[in-house]
């Protein structure tokens, strides 16, 4: 087992929840199986688009969560598919670092069998991560690109042992990570056009990791827009109109249409 899969890592890493609201979420529930395990999360489709996102959240989330807020990401030109790990939501299984990409991958794999299940054809895929969930779209951004279009990161990591350590868990050293590769790393090999968004006063991840895998992503279709006064929760409730016009345009620009048209 990976150290990055232990105990003393996964405790500070994951906080997972299931579902337990009292209503039922406004998107269509999916399940992916990956392995043994089923991985569930939500679709909230747009009609007039032929673009998905596919979303992974942040590690205090659930898919069902984004609820109220998927209106955002449709208003950016393209149905929304926000997914979760394992042990959150309804899906089954224990959280571990290394399964994430496990079941980014499968989710990848799953998506004509998401159009048939949705009546719809996704000409155009984008894979968006916010905080934690930046691992998972980095990694697929990496291994996956003839698969996708573009990268979006909410708040993302650079240094992956670093967030660990600051979190509470263990310093880990050089000869605990044999084989590990962090994001800024997997970056280094993202040849897809990427917007990154990032709080200028976040300390949990610091602006700094940011601008790390701006420098290392090759594309020089990419952007770095700072949200100066923002911090790791409250990056959308302070730079609102920024979030959504960057989204937009970002998303106009991979797929050819025109930013606002297709809502």
């Amino acid at each position: 087992m990976s150290v990055l899969d232990s105990p003393q890592v996964n405790q500070v890493v994951f906080h997972p929840r299931g579902e337990d609201f009292g209503y039922a979420p406004a998107g269509i529930s999916t399940n992916t199986g990956s392995g043994n395990v089923m991985i569930s999360g939500y679709l909230h489709l747009n009609d007039a688009c032929d673009t998905l996102i596919l979303f992974f959240h942040g590690n205090g989330e659930i898919a069902a969560d984004y609820d109220q807020l998927a209106p955002i990401y449709l208003h950016c030109g393209a149905s929304f598919w926000v997914v979760d790990y394992r042990g959150y939501g309804s899906s089954t299984g224990m959280p571990a670092y290394s399964h994430m990409f496990e079941d980014a991958d499968a989710l990848v794999d799953d998506i004509p069998r998401l159009e048939k299940h949705s009546g719809k054809t996704f000409k155009h895929v984008l894979v968006m991560g916010r905080s934690l969930g930046s691992a998972s779209a980095i990694y697929l951004a990496s291994t996956r690109q003839e698969q996708l279009d573009g990268l979006l990161l909410d708040s993302p990591f650079a240094d992956g042992p670093g967030l660990i350590h600051r979190l509470g868990g263990p310093r880990l050293e050089a000869g605990d990570l044999a084989g590990f590769e962090d994001n800024v790393e997997r970056m280094s090999r993202c040849a897809l056009p990427t917007l990154i968004i990032h709080g200028a006063e976040d300390f949990i991840i610091p602006f700094s990791d940011a601008l790390a895998l701006f420098n290392a992503c090759p594309n020089a279709d990419k952007r770095l827009i700072q949200v100066d006064g923002a911090g790791h929760n409250d990056l959308l409730l302070r730079g609102f109109d920024t979030y959504l016009s960057e989204l937009r345009e970002h998303v106009a620009k991979v797929t050819g249409s025109v930013p606002g048209k297709n809502e």
